[in-house]
């Protein structure tokens, strides 16, 4: 059988920077988050996500759309928390749903026996018909802290959802899902969400190769491949697969301006997208320590983990950047990958709009010392 190249860096690079909507952003957060499926839903990186694809993104969107039941965050893909679609969430979330024993040990850690914990779910329903605050929920359900375990792994069934607060961190309130929504989760057929998941990320993130399906989904191999099996997909080189429909917009798709910005948060959608080899479409294999936290001593270990806050320009990713606060006063520190990796670029009012969107009343950004292996 013959095994055609894989496509060209550049045409994979313009090509995946405009469908996760770094190039064009959309006029509604709606239409963004449909566009990348979900987003991580740790306050700031859910926000500074949907800033980043959505033009006149507003610091009240997300509690608009939360009281709206828009949106929810509900465990997703990789079975990490996701701010999603109300409408995509049961799909979302049928695949990577996980059962009751996976979460045994945590209920263990927390001392709560199964049989307590089957007491607190048949209670929760009663007690959680509004949102509360974990000390709330705790002098209501007449328990401490371990309460809390409690009601994440319901939050992991479904039975319960959180809501967001604060846009600089997570300030968390928790309610019953079928009060806040007026039904239960709707539960679709699994095998039938995955085959639908796995489409979804394939227009998202590809041309992308099964391996990547599945690190994104948290499946394995086998599974991945079986879900794109009677796919209407288009192996457009390199076993990178793209969904037939889009062949010729890939074939023919422009290139990026070579000065474009694009600030990602900590777990973007983007860089949490791909396994840990194939993410050469934004960020070279030598930065690669630097784009992803550390896990162990290096090597393909080293980009794991999490995605780094990175700075892109012109698709490649040439600088990771962190913020904090004093006050109302926001501080910008960017980490260049190589010494004069921001040449020729003003950091002046660049940060300005996620600044805004925090909060802050001024920015100041600085530039630190390259990064260094």
């Amino acid at each position: 059988m013959e095994v055609t190249a894989a496509p060209d860096l550049e045409q994979l690079r313009a090509w995946s920077y405009r469908r996760q909507l770094l190039a064009e952003p959309a006029d509604d957060a709606m239409d963004a988050l449909h566009g990348v499926v979900a987003v991580y839903s740790s306050h700031p990186s859910a926000p500074l996500s949907l800033l980043a694809r959505t033009r006149g993104f507003g610091a009240g969107w997300l509690g608009e759309a939360e009281a709206r039941r828009q949106v929810v965050r509900l465990s997703g893909p990789r079975g990490s928390i996701h701010l999603m679609p109300v409408d995509t969430a049961p799909r979302i979330f049928a695949p990577v749903r996980l059962p009751l024993d996976k979460f045994a040990g945590n209920l263990a850690y927390a001392k709560i026996e199964r049989a307590e914990y089957d007491a607190l779910k048949a209670r929760m329903p009663e007690i959680l018909r509004e949102p509360m605050t974990p000390a709330e929920a705790q002098a209501a359900f007449g328990m401490g802290a371990n309460l809390m375990t409690a009601l994440r792994v319901m939050a992991y069934e479904g039975l319960v959802l959180r809501l967001g607060g604060s846009l600089r961190t997570d300030v968390l309130r928790y309610v019953s899902t079928e009060a806040w929504l007026g039904h239960p989760l709707d539960e679709p057929d699994a095998d039938e969400s995955l085959r639908w998941l796995a489409m979804e990320y394939l227009r998202a993130f590809g041309p992308a190769r099964v391996k990547d399906v599945a690190w994104w989904i948290g499946a394995s191999q086998k599974h991945a491949a079986e879900a794109l099996k009677d796919a209407d997909t288009v192996d457009v080189g390199g076993g990178m697969l793209l969904p037939a429909n889009q062949k010729a917009a890939f074939a023919s798709v422009q290139p990026i301006d070579p000065d474009a910005i694009a600030l990602l948060p900590k777990w973007d959608a983007y860089t949490m997208g791909y396994a840990p080899d194939g993410r050469r479409r934004f960020v070279a294999d030598e930065h690669l320590p630097f784009a992803y936290s550390k896990a162990g001593t290096g090597g393909a270990g080293a980009t794991s983990g999490d995605g780094n806050p990175l700075l892109l320009r012109g698709g490649r990713a040439i600088a990771a950047w962190s913020h904090k606060f004093a006050g109302h006063k926001m501080t910008v520190e960017v980490t260049p990958f190589e010494p004069r990796a921001l040449a020729s670029l003003s950091l002046n009012s660049l940060f300005d709009e996620i600044g805004h969107l925090l909060g802050a009343r001024s920015v100041t950004a600085k530039i630190g010392e390259p990064a260094l292996i």
